[in-house]
């Protein structure tokens, strides 16, 4: 008795922590990864690793307005990824999901490149937030992006 009593006692104890580690993938590091993935598939594909990242209604919130779903992304975008020398790169700092285990988000800094009229080389910074949801698939993807320039230096 003392050892099936044991043997059930070891079987609750490692199928809690399997279902926690399980939760541990949901949880702010996959979403930290999947912001790593979404900048990694950016500066690999351009335009098409940036939209790929979006839920199909996602949203940009621009100094133009709202750019919500990926053909208006992919327009709005487009001509800056299409210029030579153009890059997007960030570094996530921050994650967190909320309980439901469905809705998180990323925070970090920014670093676009890009040149200007006369060929000069421009360089901008700043911060960001996405906002991301987890698909049907279990894939996370942004609902919401925006970012906040750093002031001229």
């Amino acid at each position: 008795m003392r050892v099936r009593l044991a043997v059930l006692v070891l079987v609750g104890v490692l199928v809690a922590g399997i279902s926690l580690a399980g939760k541990k993938t949901d949880g702010p590091d996959a979403l930290l990864k999947a912001d790593m993935d979404f900048d990694r598939a950016t500066a690999e594909k351009g335009i098409d690793g940036w939209v790929s990242f979006f839920a199909e209604d996602g949203m940009q919130l621009t100094p133009e307005g709202n750019i919500k779903g990926h053909s208006a992304i992919r327009e709005y975008m487009g001509p800056a990824f299409a210029r030579p020398g153009f890059s997007l790169r960030w570094k996530p700092t921050f994650a967190d999901v909320g309980r439901s285990g469905d809705l998180g988000y990323t925070t970090g800094t920014y670093e676009s490149r890009g040149t200007n009229a006369k060929g000069n080389e421009v360089v901008r910074t700043g911060r960001y937030v996405s906002i991301w949801k987890k698909q049907k698939d279990g894939s996370w993807k942004v609902v919401l992006d925006t970012g906040s320039p750093d002031a001229p230096r």
